[in-house]
């Protein structure tokens, strides 16, 4: 990843049951139009209106290493 980045959090299916969906992170998407812009270290994480929802009641831990990122959501 390079500084300046733009990385993409959003919704993603992976199947039924309670709980359907989860976190996804895509680091080569550029906003259309963002519900969150978030500028940590040089890098833009950003939620569009869409996918806000996943997000409502809850905290967002990100991390990454050389093997990639990582989320995590954390219910308050």
């Amino acid at each position: 990843m390079e500084e300046g980045q733009y990385v993409r959090i959003y919704e993603k299916y992976i199947g039924g049951g309670s709980d359907a969906f989860t976190i996804g992170i895509n680091a080569s998407a550029t906003p259309i139009d963002p519900a969150l812009v978030q500028s940590i270290e040089g890098f833009h994480f950003f939620v569009e209106k869409t996918d806000a929802w996943i997000l409502q009641d809850e905290l967002l831990q990100i991390d990454c290493n050389e093997n990639g990122i990582f989320s995590s959501k954390i219910s308050y």
